[in-house]
């Protein structure tokens, strides 16, 4: 019976180890192994609270972070801080835009998010396809949703909820490189 006791407590300790070891392990980096970035290019185009359109046609050559976000979740503020941290340190410069998952009539909120944030990307309403979850990114289930699209517009990158400077970064240089990484 003690045998049997101390194998099981020594089995539940390498399993804990292991899991620990696993939690841990660092953001996969977008070495050659990584696959490449596969399916159609995404076209999109969104009107920005400037009055100007931010869109697919513009942002090709580049990788582009498209950040769906809402106006009052704190998720989404700190998620379009941390990746406008990512959007002025990451060489080459991505292309970036936080699009507002909100009716027109909160133009005057997303401005507010852009400004009160310091953002230094453009911040832009999303149209009614998008809203309704027809719209070429698809249903959005919940903000922050990240979505990083590579030279040619093309899903690199796709995550709802956190993602950690360190993983956008590392999904932008993927995503330059014409690869997928996958979310860790």
């Amino acid at each position: 019976m003690l045998a049997l006791l101390r194998f099981w407590w020594r089995s539940a300790g390498a399993a804990l180890g292991l899991a620990m070891l696993v939690a841990c392990s660092p953001t996969p980096a977008a070495g050659p192994s990584a696959p490449q970035a596969e399916g159609d290019p995404i076209d999109f185009s969104f009107g920005t609270t400037e009055g100007e359109l931010f869109g697919s046609a513009a942002t090709r050559g580049r990788a582009t972070g498209v950040l769906f976000v809402t106006t009052f979740d704190l998720a989404s503020q700190a998620q379009a801080r941390f990746l406008n941290e990512v959007y002025k340190a990451h060489v080459p410069r991505p292309h970036v835009v936080a699009v507002v998952l909100e009716p027109p009539k909160h133009r005057v909120l997303a401005e507010a998010f852009r400004t009160s944030l310091g953002l230094d990307y453009p911040v832009a309403l999303a149209n009614p396809t998008t809203l309704s979850g027809d719209g070429p990114f698809g249903t959005i289930l919940g903000v922050p949703t990240l979505v990083v699209l590579d030279r040619e517009g093309r899903v690199a990158f796709r995550s709802t909820g956190a993602v950690p400077k360190d993983t956008m970064d590392a999904a932008f240089t993927a995503a330059q490189a014409g690869r997928v990484l996958p979310i860790p």
